[in-house]
């Protein structure tokens, strides 16, 4: 049985094969023709600012912190660390925060809200003070 192809066969299978493959994936693949834009979201970082800052006593102080719009106002002890970049003649009086306590949060108006802060929150403002304290020279005048 040996059939010899005709050019005109060829052609329709080919023809008939492909048809049915294009409508497949363009039945699969449904493009969305929607031209409105989507929002896109944007994530802000956090601004956290020292406004103000007082010591009490030699080793315990009060502060007023900008955090994204709200006011807090923190008190914190701390110890002094003798430290040095290992170089002679660097040594500088480091600080470690060992208590911090967010007495009072208000919004934007000035009105009352709870404590929202989390750890990392609190770790944040640790070094802010830390850091406040350093770049002013606060620790070598008390």
């Amino acid at each position: 049985m040996n059939k010899t192809l005709t050019p005109f066969n060829t052609f329709a299978v080919t023809a008939l094969t492909a048809s049915v493959t294009i409508g497949a994936l363009a039945y699969a693949y449904q493009p969305n023709f929607d031209l409105s834009t989507h929002p896109v979201k944007q994530i802000t970082p956090a601004q956290t600012a020292i406004a103000a800052m007082h010591f009490t006593s030699a080793n315990s102080g009060t502060a007023v912190i900008r955090l994204d719009g709200f006011t807090l106002d923190v008190s914190f002890d701390f110890e002094r660390i003798n430290d040095s970049y290992g170089v002679p003649g660097s040594e500088f009086t480091n600080a470690d925060i060992t208590n911090l306590s967010v007495d009072k949060v208000m919004d934007t108006s000035g009105y009352p809200i709870t404590d929202f802060t989390d750890f990392n929150d609190h770790l944040t403002i640790n070094a802010m003070l830390v850091a406040h304290m350093l770049q002013n020279k606060m620790l070598e005048a008390v």
